[in-house]
């Protein structure tokens, strides 16, 4: 399934980029730790793009993600946009629904690569729960009734399988 199909969501298809801008920041944190940093000097070179790529992750990290500018050129990046439409594709409606609305948590406007979601990335458990939260009840508005426990089980798993 692409992030252009609108069957499953019950909000516009347009919105669903937010789920794409999620999957987005998760990769520009990834790639901005020092463990990327230490297995890439350490295992092989990797082609100018894929190494471009990781240097502005890695100095978007080094300045708190504060650069608009980078902020913008990766959201337009083939690399991870690609990425993003791979994993869409692996990920049920449900799933898309709860990274849309993660990043409309940290971003309403969805500014490119929202500053507070890559924040979150960072350490996704020290504010898990107000987050959790305040996603639940925008996501039983639009879905029906869901437990708080039950929904926080299952973005903790897809926060994981997105590490």
């Amino acid at each position: 399934m692409s992030l252009d199909e609108d069957f499953c969501f019950p909000f516009p298809r347009i919105s669903l980029r937010a789920a794409e801008t999620t999957l987005i920041v998760q990769q520009v944190w990834l790639l901005g730790t020092r463990d990327v940093k230490r297995a890439i000097k350490r295992q092989h070179k990797p082609n100018a793009r894929t190494a471009s790529l990781v240097s502005t992750c890695q100095a978007l990290r080094k300045y708190r993600y504060w650069p608009l500018r980078k902020r913008k050129a990766l959201a337009k990046n083939n690399i991870l946009k690609n990425y993003a439409q791979r994993m869409a594709g692996k990920l049920t409606c449900d799933d898309l629904a709860m990274l849309s609305l993660l990043a409309w948590h940290f971003d309403s406007k969805m500014v490119p690569l929202p500053r507070r979601l890559l924040i979150f990335f960072a350490d996704p458990y020290k504010q898990f729960d107000t987050v959790c939260r305040s996603i639940h009840l925008s996501y039983t508005k639009m879905y029906g009734p869901d437990t708080l426990a039950n929904f926080e089980g299952r973005l903790r798993k897809l926060l994981g399988l997105l590490e």
